[in-house]
């Protein structure tokens, strides 16, 4: 009786179990997925849109769907970019088994976004099971230079002008 006892409190638990995937935007032209469940961690098939240039991937995963109906969307701020977003959608009608990723778009007002890195637990299932859901950009942290470094770098070209112009007069 003990050992069954003891069989039964040692089995791990899959009920309130959430599996998470996590995705990460690494620049406008590559994306990866990370798929973790208590049997482990599995980087997902991520495939660009054939038809656009960037910011656009399907992310193919098996027994993924709404957690009612038969869509579902999750939204994201654009870091620094508040009238930007992110988002990933399921179409369970036109893309089953397949999540749409889209990376900068706007510009709109968008109510309901959630902050970058931040995991939606409503919106998904796996096979049933909750589905939590992040969306991580790094893709655009360092594509624009800020203001003080611009000027000073047109400055100095400003000043070699300067020079150039006086040694030739």
């Amino acid at each position: 009786m003990i050992a069954i006892i003891a069989a039964l409190v040692t089995q791990p638990m899959r009920a309130g179990a959430i599996d998470t995937l996590v995705i990460t935007e690494n620049s406008s032209t590559s994306l990866t997925a990370l798929l973790t469940t208590p049997s482990g961690t599995t980087s997902l098939t991520v495939t660009p849109d054939p038809f656009a240039a960037a910011d656009i991937w399907f992310i193919a995963l098996l027994g993924i769907s709404p957690q009612s109906g038969t869509f579902a969307a999750t939204r994201w701020f654009e870091p620094g970019a508040a009238d930007f977003i992110n988002d990933v959608i399921l179409d369970t009608l036109h893309l089953p088994n397949q999540l749409l990723v889209r990376s900068d778009m706007g510009p709109e007002i968008f109510i309901g976004a959630l902050a970058n890195n931040t995991a939606d637990t409503t919106s998904f299932t796996l096979n049933g099971n909750p589905l939590s859901v992040t969306f991580n950009d790094l893709g655009d942290v360092a594509t624009v230079p800020d203001t003080g470094t611009t000027f000073s770098l047109f400055g100095v070209s400003l000043m070699g002008l300067g020079f150039l112009r006086r040694k030739l007069c």
